[in-house]
């Protein structure tokens, strides 16, 4: 993430300019403001923004005289100067001071927007540039790597000062030292078997470990006091999490070697500092769990937060199916999914595979119980899921979901006026849940949700309901035998029709005819 300094010593102008821009969306992690020059230098040197956006014409100090000093303690700042005056001058001497970008005030929120976008893709660029020319630094040359080694190893061990290992491995080395990571060993089964080809069987091994995971900048691959294979793996909030990474290269070892090394993963600790903590949970695990059948061995607290993340998965799962036809519940426990994939910080291909599975459930569930669903719908679900991170990808499904349902909402409306038109049309039949769901070529079971929460009622309540209603109407208006309406409106018995009436109207069918037509 990136830091961005505005720099005005008009309030509402820094202000608006810090207000309007979604900074979030361009990767900007904080905004800082100042309202001179003196106040600009300070958080130049406490904060270390990336970006400065300043004013030229500014009391106590102009800002050409704000970026010259800036220029000096951090000669690498990118500067984007705003003035209200059309003046050639200025514009000469932001260029001799190498300024980024120069825009004449009011500025539009949309070119802001775009010229800082433009200053963080030339800041990724040249990061992205710094890292490859580092990793083929190390790549060129064993006393490099030798060196970095031994860096990681000072660290791991505790043995040297702390301060200057974390000092080479920024300055040298181009690492962010205060990423998440966690350490992981590999047993030493597959490697230091005695035999003549041992030496050179453990440099394969830790080479397969660099070519994975060294040369994609995923981690560091080193040897410990011990002489264990040990790999720093990066946690990175657009790439896999590090177990993935970690099946990954054992099933690649397994192919290679065809031997399964037992693999422990220390805990995830933020920053090198921090590293030893890690390096000591994995090395614990490697020498007291030997007799464990599992291939990868994490920390207790780990493996149980993974176990109670999919045991939540899979009821929240169970729930969407089993509410298909409730729209409300559904979204419901999709919303639960989706804050359960940030408070147990699920990988963003977890996130991935798990939207991908509930919207493929979902939509065979509706296919099943209700309707045809449009064709290539999942295909093009699985495209805009290929490289989403995992906000992105809990967004996507939900959409995909709400006009899932959306359709389907269309479909039931059709369906339940199709239904009461059904049941208008047989009433004097014996008809059903069943009977009636088969004529509409959809299962009882999710008819009967349906019509309960379109209309408010049962299905068999509304049947009876329209009964009595057209037997009511058939007494007040006709002298056709009670007998005779009963089995106009569906009813075989003539006692139990009598039943029905008497419980919905507090009369008997004679009755309730007399009344009507003497009054």
């Amino acid at each position: 993430m990136y830091r961005v300094l505005i720099v005005d010593d008009e309030k509402m102008i820094r202000m608006g300019m810090k207000n309007a821009i979604d900074w979030k969306k361009l990767g900007v992690d904080d905004v800082f403001t100042a309202a001179s020059g003196n106040e600009a230098l300070k958080i130049l040197k406490e904060e270390g923004p990336e970006i400065m956006v300043t004013d030229i014409q500014m009391t106590e100090m102009t800002g050409l005289e704000l970026i010259k000093a800036a220029r000096e303690s951090v000669p690498e700042l990118r500067v984007i100067v705003l003035t209200g005056f059309d003046n050639f001058e200025y514009a000469r001497e932001s260029l001799r001071l190498q300024v980024q970008d120069f825009f004449l005030k009011p500025i539009d929120e949309d070119d802001l927007f775009n010229a800082i976008e433009k200053q963080i893709k030339e800041l990724k660029e040249q990061e992205n540039k710094e890292q490859n020319q580092a990793r083929v630094w190390r790549s060129q040359g064993s006393v490099v790597q030798m060196r970095l080694e031994q860096c990681m190893r000072n660290l791991v061990h505790t043995k040297a000062d702390k301060e200057m290992q974390l000092y080479i491995l920024q300055k040298d080395f181009q690492f962010d030292i205060k990423q998440k990571m966690s350490l992981i060993l590999l047993e030493q089964g597959m490697y230091t078997e005695q035999q003549n080809d041992g030496k050179f069987r453990a440099m394969t091994v830790k080479n397969v470990c660099m070519s994975m995971v060294d040369s994609q900048n995923r981690g560091i691959t080193f040897v410990d006091d011990d002489g264990t294979i040990a790999i720093v793996c990066f946690e990175k909030d657009d790439d896999d999490s590090v177990l993935e990474q970690i099946e990954e290269l054992s099933d690649v070892l397994k192919d290679e070697f065809e031997y399964k090394p037992k693999i422990t993963v220390g805990s995830v600790v933020q920053g090198f500092e921090n590293l030893a903590i890690s390096y000591n949970d994995a090395r614990y695990l490697l020498e007291h769990e030997k007799k464990n059948i599992q291939d990868i061995i994490q920390t207790m607290g780990a493996q149980n937060k993974k176990k109670i993340f999919w045991e939540i998965y899979a009821e929240l799962r169970n729930i969407m199916i089993s509410n298909i036809g409730t729209p409300d519940y559904v979204l419901k426990a999709f919303n639960t999914f989706t804050k359960a994939t940030e408070s147990y910080n699920l990988s963003p291909s977890a996130v991935r595979r798990c939207c991908f599975e509930i919207a493929s459930t979902l939509i065979f569930s509706y296919m099943e119980v209700s309707c045809e669903v449009e064709e290539g719908k999942l295909d093009a679900l699985s495209k805009s899921l290929s490289s989403a991170g995992k906000e992105e990808a809990c967004e996507i499904t939900r959409m995909f979901i709400e006009q899932l349902i959306e359709n389907d909402e269309e479909d039931v409306h059709y369906t339940i006026s199709n239904a009461r038109h059904y049941i208008d049309e047989h009433l004097a039949e014996d008809i059903s849940v069943s009977s009636i769901a088969e004529s509409l070529y959809i299962t009882p079971n999710y008819f009967s949700r349906l019509f309960k929460r379109i209309t408010g009622e049962g299905c068999n309540e509304y049947i009876v309901r329209k009964r009595i209603e057209k037997a009511k109407s058939l007494l007040e208006t006709t002298s056709i035998k009670t007998g005779k309406i009963a089995m106009m409106v569906g009813y075989r018995d003539t006692n139990y029709f009598s039943l029905a009436f008497k419980k919905h109207t507090g009369k008997s069918p004679t009755k309730y005819r007399e009344e009507m037509q003497n009054t």
